[in-house]
């Protein structure tokens, strides 16, 4: 059981950087421009959605590792199905 949390652990942390490499990628390339996001000024329930959105995979890669089975498994399939539909 252990392998499973670790994984799943791991999985997270591997959403989480796939996320911030393409925010880096996407600032060097020269798509970036302050203030917009795809010719759209940034408003700050923009900012609030991107920030819990980012907040998804780093609670999730500690309750991953504390939670107990039934409860862990339900929780990482929410969190997934939400982060795969957000985006």
């Amino acid at each position: 059981m252990e392998d499973v949390r670790i994984i799943l652990s791991g999985l997270w942390v591997a959403l989480m950087l796939t996320y911030l490499l393409g925010d880096v990628l996407r600032i060097f390339s020269g798509d970036f421009k302050a203030g917009e996001i795809a010719g759209q000024k940034i408003s700050q329930k923009m900012l609030l959605g991107m920030a819990v959105l980012m907040l998804i995979p780093i609670i999730m890669v500690i309750m991953s590792l504390t939670l107990p089975y039934p409860v862990n498994r339900w929780t990482n399939i929410i969190a997934a199905v939400f982060c795969l539909f957000s985006i």
